[in-house]
This record gives C-alpha cells, structure tokens and sequence, in this order.
C-alpha cells in the first residue's frame, strides 16, 4: 500500500478511484464519497492531501510525502504540472537580494518558512516554525491554536491539554487538521520531536512536496468518465463544476443533458484566459460571437475580434492599424485556434494558428492551456514560432502532452501543403 491520501473538492469521486486502483490508501473521506464507494470512513492522519486551488477550481494542490511522481504523470496526462523545487513548510536562507534559487522572497528576512511555494514566480515565507504533519511550533506569546478544519470542541480541549505546558514556556503552536485522527501518544511524541528540532535548529528534513496542477479540458473529460464508473455523471460534468454547482446536480438527478448549461455559458465579448503551462495566466481580449454550435458532445464558436492599434502581429510581424479584426474559432474538439487577422477593408493580413489543448468554457469566458509553440503563416510563408520556449517549457509538460502537441504541429504543418486547413 502507498500513502495515505486525503480527497477534497469537485474531482474526489474520480480521484478516489483513481488513486485507490493505485494502491494508495483513501482516508478522512467525507460521508458522501464513504457511501459512493460503500466504505467506512477511515478516520485516520493522511500524508497526503489532494484538493481543489482555492484561488482558481480548475486547478488541483497535491501536497504532502509519498505521492508518486509517474503517477500524476499518467492520470493527469494532458495537463501542466508544476512541481515546487522548493518544499513546503521548509526552512531557506534568504540571500542578500531577498532572493533563495533565483525566486523572489517575501517579506525579505533572513531565514524563513516557505508557506506557498513558487508556482507565481515568487516565494512567501513567515517566522520560522518547526513543522510536522501533527503540529507547527515556534517561539511566541505562549498560545494555541487549531487549523480551521478541527471544530469540535473536545478535540480542541484534548490538543489543548497537550501543548499548553509548552504555551507556558512561551512557545506557540498551531494543530493542523491531521492531530484529531492521531493517538495522545503520538501526538506526545509529536510536540517533543518538534521541541527539539526548533531548540536545535535542526530543519533540513522539514517540509513537504507540494504540486500545482493545471487541469486541462481533455483531462476533466477523462474524469468525468472515471465518476461516470460510481455515479450518473454528463458530460463536460468537471468543466461545467466551475461555472454551475446545484444547476449540475438538477440536471444529472433529472438524467437530462447539458446543452442548455453550455448554451448559457457562450455568450458575446467573451474574454479569453491564455493559461501557461508554467502557471501564468495572459488575459486576452475577447470578442462577439457570431456563429455557435452546442451538442451534448462539444461545441464550436466564431468569435470576432477587434483589435486595438499601436502594436504588431504576432508571428506576421505586420502593424495593427485601426479597423483591424480577428475572426478565430474555438472547438471543443480541437487542439489550436485558427486567428485569421483583416483589415479594415475586410482583406486578409496573415494567419496565426495557437497551438493549446482543447478550449472550455466558463462562465463568460474561454480557458485553455497554451503549449508554447504556434504556426503564422505570413504572405504563402510557413513559420514554426517558439520551438525553443516549447523545448524549455516542456518541463512541466507529461510526456503524453509533449507528444500530443509535436503530433499537432506535423498535422498542421501537412494539412496546409495540402491547402486542406484554411
């Protein structure tokens, strides 16, 4: 048996068959996926914790030790994953810069707890603490206090009894949600292997592994095929989770289809989320719809783009000019948009063709991950762009997805010697 993982969030079904097919044990599981899966609740400290990114549901935080990488890399196959070079709850020296491995550190202090990771480019720290998968504990004003996660009042005066003679030595600590499921014996044990480590400074084996994972459409897909295994489940059932909540249980209790969710979510100037495969978002101007397609398999839409002057084509390299528009489709079935660049005179300047994974929709918005390369065609000339920023992105790439998108490049690239593209 692998780890002990803890689910939460809109993909749990899913993810509960997945990781326990995979021998990792499921624990802490809420009634509702105990009585989907007709299991007892296994109440007991996880080491790893997988759950929705609060900032953004699209994406997933796996967190904790004893995860295995090749196994993210074959369920999550189409999506970005970033995994910290810098752990969780580990203790760095910052340099002189308030730099710690070319990362920007804040606040800028000596020595400090990373308590987020790089996955923004920049890494937070506090006050150092001694961590465990129990309990955080630091030189203070001799108080406790719980993770937001334990509410039950006799935990909290069961942890309490336990750490409030250290409270009067003038040390904090703070109960992560894991101490409820843990013996007194263990968490005695715990408190004083933590005392210890803080008095000596000891930190190098402190911290946990920490993922950021970027969901893509193909991958919800393949979840929603994975729940639809324990339970009535439509289709684009994750997708859909972003944008509705209670409108998507009505329609899977009622056993109806979902066109008229995904009708609802197309809807004119929708804006466009450009999501990098390293984590950055580029919001791009969005567009009037004026063509759509809905079935209970996909969907199709024409957008049309006005452009702004003052700037340069991508890729063409020709002068946005004032009545210059795009006309670009977004298929649920494709992976790259085709951006057909007019000017006002309604003659064609150059066409770019994005390279992304399959677009999704949510609520007024379209959302897909870029992977990196593009194709311009500038006056009957062909042009691959950014195969060295493909190269050095790719890190954060499965190899299923690095595959998948050299495997879009060549189609592309045949289908317009065969003029069967535009």
């Amino acid at each position: 048996m692998k780890g002990k993982v803890r689910i939460r969030g809109i993909y749990a079904t899913a993810l509960t068959l997945i990781f326990s097919s995979l021998s990792y044990e499921i624990v802490q599981q809420s009634i509702q996926i105990a009585e989907r899966f007709m299991q007892e609740v296994k109440n007991v400290p996880a080491d790893i914790t997988i759950k929705d990114y609060e900032e953004d549901r699209g994406k997933l935080i796996i967190m904790g030790n004893g995860v295995n990488h090749d196994d993210l890399l074959n369920i999550f196959k189409y999506s970005s994953i970033l995994r910290s070079p810098v752990k969780l709850y580990s203790v760095i020296d910052v340099d002189e810069n308030c730099t710690y491995m070319n990362f920007k550190v804040e606040p800028c202090i000596r020595e400090g707890l990373v308590i987020k990771p790089p996955y923004d480019g920049k890494i937070i720290v506090s006050e150092v603490k001694a961590v465990s998968k129990y309990a955080m504990l630091w030189r203070g004003k001799g108080i406790t206090t719980f993770s937001e996660y334990i509410k039950d009042e006799y935990d909290k005066l069961r942890l309490l009894a336990l750490s409030k003679p250290l409270n009067r030595k003038g040390y904090n600590v703070k109960w992560r949600s894991n101490a409820k499921y843990a013996t007194l014996d263990e968490l005695k044990e715990d408190l004083e292997k933590l005392l210890l480590k803080f008095e000596n400074r000891d930190f190098k084996e402190q911290g946990e592994d920490f993922y950021l994972i970027t969901l893509s459409l193909p991958d919800k897909l393949y979840l929603d095929e994975v729940r639809r295994e324990v339970i009535n489940t439509i289709n684009f059932h994750h997708m859909l989770k972003l944008s509705y909540n209670k409108e998507v249980d009505l329609v899977e209790d009622r056993n109806e289809k979902p066109i008229k969710l995904l009708e609802d979510l197309i809807m004119d100037f929708m804006s466009i989320e450009h999501v990098k495969v390293d984590g950055r978002t580029i919001h791009l101007k969005g567009g009037k719809v004026i063509e759509k397609q809905v079935s209970e398999g996909g969907y199709r839409i024409l957008l049309r783009r006005e452009l702004s002057g003052n700037g340069v084509l991508d890729g063409i390299g020709k002068t946005i000019e004032d009545g210059d528009y795009d006309i670009v489709e977004y298929n649920s079935d494709k992976w790259y948009q085709i951006h057909k660049y007019y000017n006002i005179n309604n003659s064609l300047k150059g066409i770019y063709i994005n390279i992304s994974t399959p677009p999704e929709l949510l609520r007024g918005k379209i959302r897909y991950l870029d992977l990196e390369i593009d194709i311009a065609i500038k006056d009957s000339e062909v042009l691959v762009l950014d195969e060295d920023e493909f190269h050095k992105k790719s890190a954060y790439m499965p190899p299923s997805l690095i595959n998948k998108t050299k495997e879009i490049v060549s189609y592309l690239i045949e289908q317009i010697k065969q003029n069967k593209l535009l």
